[in-house]
């Protein structure tokens, strides 16, 4: 199986860009690392055994464009799999064996693994009961066979504005899809965390890049205030929200929405 590891990568340095990159030469398969810098290149990772690409302007939002870039090439080339690792996150060495046993076991198209949280010098705080691979998985959790590759499409479809909840939006499309999906439980990813909720947790100190709650929340205050029309759309493209409940009262509000639009209609005629 060819794997492809895809890592969107921003203004890193070298020396977390180098933690990340050594964990993928450090797997216990073969695989090739897939870098795409967000307009801002790095000497370092050119001079690397990788497949670089670089983006002439920064794109932002989650390195969403950059990640979508570089699957859509991988899969483009012939590879069997790709599997994602964000630049400030590392993998464990027998991350994608896991992965490939986890598929040859279940035939799933989508495999996911549990996740460790790290401090920014490495240190272990906790592993992450969140990340179930039901309700949520992270992006460098994921890895998408050949058979999952038309989702990353709807992928490049994601507006900046909700690239702070991109991990949320990919599960729910990949959802949304109805592709078969196993889930190790496992932490074979090391995950660096600056979100406020993760120290506050463990009763330590915010580190100076922490993520506040509020950032989190922004996203979906942005997609609440945008009109109906707007909000259907995207669900349509994108397959998010997913769940029920989120699902049944985007489609209710639409459905009043025409039903008002067309009542004002007969009572201007």
């Amino acid at each position: 199986m060819r794997i492809a590891v895809v890592t969107p990568y921003y203004k890193e340095t070298n020396e977390v860009l180098q933690r990340c990159h050594d964990s993928v030469l450090q797997q216990t398969i073969d695989c090739d690392h897939f870098l795409v810098s967000d307009g801002f290149p790095n000497t370092l990772a050119k001079e690397w055994a990788v497949k670089h690409f670089e983006l002439s302007d920064a794109h932002g939002h989650g390195g969403n464009t950059p990640r979508v870039i570089g699957a859509i090439s991988a899969f483009n080339q012939g590879y069997d799999a790709v599997a994602f690792l964000d630049a400030d996150n590392w993998f464990k060495p027998d991350h994608l064996e896991k992965m490939v046993d986890l598929h040859c076991r279940t035939d799933a198209a989508v495999c996911t693994t549990g996740r460790s949280m790290h401090r920014a010098d490495s240190s272990y705080m906790f592993d992450d009961d969140k990340n179930d691979g039901r309700t949520h998985v992270d992006t460098s959790c994921l890895f998408l066979t050949r058979s999952a590759k038309h989702v990353v499409a709807k992928w490049a479809l994601l507006p900046p504005d909700l690239g702070g909840i991109c991990d949320t939006i990919y599960w729910s499309s990949i959802l949304s899809a109805g592709l078969t999906h196993a889930h190790l439980n496992t932490p074979t990813v090391c995950f660096y965390t600056s979100y406020e909720a993760d120290y506050r947790r463990l009763g330590e100190p915010l580190p100076d890049d922490v993520k506040m709650l509020a950032a989190t929340d922004a996203p979906f205050s942005w997609f609440k205030s945008l009109p109906i029309d707007d909000r259907w759309r995207m669900r349509s493209e994108l397959g998010w929200p997913s769940n029920f409940r989120s699902v049944s009262a985007l489609r209710l509000s639409y459905v009043l929405s025409r039903l008002k639009s067309l009542s004002s209609l007969r009572v201007f005629r």
